[in-house]
């Protein structure tokens, strides 16, 4: 796909006339117009605000295709894809490592109340 019928699309999917889009990025509908029919072409100012208001890379705004994950090998050869790690995933694995320790000092707790009553007996009630 060109750009042209990559912001057509993007256009349409929003259900706007190119007098409206037009209006967001202060160009004239005719330009708007030019793009989509692949007779001009942008300058990155305009792209990068194009990319901001359609919640797309500039890479798919101008390529059509949303970019591949790299991958790469690891040290036994299997391949790796690199992910990036947002904030909730971060306090996702905080919060399991703190549920594993505090499971763990528990678990010891149990362990030491019942030696303890095993060899020095129960209280009396």
């Amino acid at each position: 796909m060109s750009f042209g019928e990559n912001l057509l699309v993007l256009r349409k999917g929003k259900n706007m006339s190119q007098d409206e889009l037009g209006g967001q990025l202060n160009v004239s509908r005719q330009t708007i117009s030019k793009w989509e029919l692949n007779e001009t072409t942008p300058e990155m100012e305009k792209l990068i605000l194009l990319s901001e208001f359609f919640h797309v890379s500039i890479d798919e705004l101008i390529k059509g295709q949303k970019p591949e994950p790299k991958i790469e090998n690891d040290s036994i050869g299997s391949k790796v894809t690199k992910t990036k790690k947002t904030t909730r995933d971060i306090i996702f694995l905080a919060l399991k490592i703190v549920g594993i320790a505090v499971g763990t000092f528990l678990l010891v707790d149990i362990i030491v109340m019942v030696i303890y009553f095993a060899t020095n007996g129960f209280p009396p009630l």
